[in-house]
């Protein structure tokens, strides 16, 4: 056994006794001679331990054959630093030694206690057990599971929740998933039921902590935003620099050559986010992100800043309007003459939807709201949140759907996107959240926060043109389709061949289902696909695979294939309902109108209704359903007959 006493320069022996006996049990097999000079070297250390300072083992010192051998040779005592024992001594020996005990002194001083590693100093079996049993008389443990878990979270729920923060979700996201997996596969309900978003939040910034990275690596600011305007012209970018002065906030724009132009043509949708932590000083850095005509997403334009204030990011897209390719990119920024800022504000839906999961914590409600998402009637959708408030039982959650949801449904509800295909494609900002989390992943310490960006965004340029070129050329493999359907398929572009197999293969799944064919007289479609892609859905494969009449002729597809002949997704960009003003309506004609629409809405009710009764595959249910609406409708319908 030895032992190091650590002073804050040098560190020193006690117990050299300890290491030659130890060493001596090593050397069982050298000569009686060689073991009678270490026990004249013991008595000798023993007498003198307090005085010895530990040899300074230099690489001439300690032989090869001597490392082997487990022999320490001491030719001279002097002093050594503690980093010197850790980094010349320790790493030789380290295989023969191993830590039994340590203490630190008050005064700063410390020692350690090294002991062979082949010798045994706590007995143990080589099978553990524990025994469990009452301390003494204590009293029985009242205290439920949930009250422990509201004083300290247990490790094993802490533990989950580092694995899931390590994919890079959103809190809420995070807690709803424990608790899914916590509560069906492990039957922990009462160690998860505690679990809140902000500890969840807290754990997360334990696990992805601040990076500590620069523009470009330079400690000073002032400098490292000037070499970063340098790097970026030297990668062929186009860069500004600006500040606020009355914010005390600054940043700069930058944009590749390649981005500008993408920008020019597909700026009629830009998603613009910020992120946080690409950088030590905590700048955000905001991305314009596009979709271009190949179904790829692409970026458009950065700008880091210092502040997130609005007047500072305005500055920014000004700069991006006014000095970069200003003419490039006047579909995105038309200018206030033509209206720039007579925009529509709509929400993200899936950051609606989370933070209804946060809000409203009852279940029923929640399915409710969601469906009221997804009405596609302006007054479907106010009946049915109306509904939804009714039914609600918590005064609080009432009170925060009438205050933040009832009066601005165009902003958060699908059927003010109704009259544009393309909005009904893109209803959330989760492509950009995406392109921003994978960028913080692949930002390591030793680059630069700068040099990240310029490698992925060259990653996303190459992407963007393997898929340009597939998009015409390259033919989906599938089996179990019919051959016929196949090669009609194979005249869209790729994208949209995948879009079009997966609605035939859904029709398999309604089929295993049980639910019948469709009654379909047009290849006109109500359901969701079809709204969003004006392609045929699974609805229209049904029928047409199962019903005697025939809907997808050589005509129909010619006249599906033919909107993607000269362009691609920019087809849907010119298609969408066009609002024309007109003169002014009298109280009777806006109250026919009003009519009108309530009849729209109630046939709409009715026809949902009965796809739902359809969707269970009861007949008999559906033969009561039409039963009963035959018997409700006829006596007006006769009426109006005669």
């Amino acid at each position: 056994m030895s032992q190091v006493s650590a002073t804050p320069k040098v560190a020193r022996l006690h117990y050299i006794h300890v290491v030659v006996v130890a060493t001596r049990s090593l050397l069982w097999g050298l000569s009686k001679a060689r073991i009678k000079r270490i026990e004249n070297l013991d008595k000798t250390l023993e007498a003198n331990k307090e005085n010895l300072l530990v040899t300074a083992f230099t690489s001439g010192a300690i032989t090869n054959g001597a490392i082997k051998k487990g022999a320490i040779l001491l030719e001279k005592t002097e002093n050594i630093s503690m980093c010197e024992f850790d980094e010349e001594w320790w790493p030789l020996i380290s295989n023969i030694w191993t830590r039994y005990n340590y203490k630190n002194h008050t005064n700063g001083n410390s020692w350690k206690t090294f002991a062979c590693r082949f010798t045994k100093y706590n007995p143990s079996s080589m099978q553990k057990k524990v025994y469990i049993e009452r301390y003494q008389d204590s009293p029985d443990h009242i205290h439920t599971i949930e009250e422990s878990e509201k004083l300290k979270r247990s490790q094993f729920v802490r533990n989950l929740v580092e694995q899931e923060t390590i994919k890079n979700y959103l809190p809420p996201a995070i807690v709803n998933a424990i608790k899914e997996y916590a509560i069906e596969k492990l039957d922990l309900s009462s160690s998860v039921k505690e679990l809140r978003r902000k500890e969840v939040t807290n754990i997360k910034s334990k696990v992805y902590k601040l990076q500590n990275t620069y523009l470009t690596g330079n400690i000073n600011l002032e400098l490292d935003i000037e070499e970063s305007v340098v790097f970026f012209k030297n990668q062929e970018y186009q860069v500004e620099h600006f500040q606020i002065l009355y914010r005390s906030s600054h940043g700069f724009v930058f944009a590749h050559p390649n981005q500008l132009e993408k920008l020019q043509h597909f700026g009629w949708l830009t998603l613009i986010d910020s992120t946080h932590k690409t950088n030590k000083y905590d700048w955000r850095l905001f991305t314009l992100y596009i979709w271009d005509n190949h179904s790829c997403w692409d970026v458009g334009a950065h700008f880091f800043v210092s502040k997130e204030d609005s007047d500072t990011v305005t500055e920014a897209l000004k700069i991006i309007r006014r000095n970069v390719e200003a003419n490039g990119i006047a579909i995105a920024f038309p200018g206030l003459s033509k209206g720039e800022q007579n925009c529509e504000v709509i929400f993200c839906t899936v950051h609606v939807i989370r933070t209804w999961m946060t809000k409203i914590y009852e279940t029923k409600v929640q399915r409710k709201i969601i469906h009221v998402l997804h009405k596609i009637t302006k007054i479907g959708c106010d009946e049915l949140i109306q509904q939804t408030i009714d039914k609600c039982q918590a005064p609080t959650v009432k009170q925060y759907i009438l205050r933040n949801y009832i009066k601005n449904t165009n902003q958060w509800a699908l059927w003010a996107c109704q009259h544009f295909s393309f909005l009904l494609q893109i209803t959330s900002t989760n492509a950009i959240k995406s392109y921003h989390s994978e960028l913080k992943r692949t930002t390591v310490f030793h680059h630069g926060a700068c040099h990240k960006i310029i490698a992925f965004d060259t990653k996303k340029r190459s992407d963007a043109e393997y898929i340009a070129f597939e998009f015409h050329t390259k033919q989906i493999s599938v089996i179990g389709i019919d051959f016929e359907i196949i090669d009609q398929i194979h005249k869209f572009p790729f994208p949209i061949q995948q879009k079009i197999v997966s609605e035939v293969h859904a029709v398999e799944k309604r089929i295993e289902k049980g639910k019948d064919v469709p009654v379909l007289t047009s290849l006109n479609c109500y359901c969701l696909f079809f709204r969003q892609y004006l392609l045929p859905c699974w609805h229209i494969f049904h029928n047409h695979l199962y019903d005697e009449k025939k809907l997808l002729t050589t005509n129909a597809w010619e006249q599906f294939q033919q909107m993607f002949i000269e362009s691609g997704f920019e087809v849907y960009i010119s298609h969408e309902l066009v609002e024309i003003e007109l003169p002014k309506k009298t109280k009777a004609e806006k109250a026919m109108e009003n009519q009108r629409s309530t009849i729209n809405e109630l046939i709409e009710r009715t026809r949902n209704a009965y796809w739902r009764v359809e969707e269970k595959g009861n007949a008999v249910q559906k033969s009561t359903f039409i039963e009963t609406l035959k018997a409700s409708l006829g006596s007006i319908l006769n009426a109006e007959e005669q």
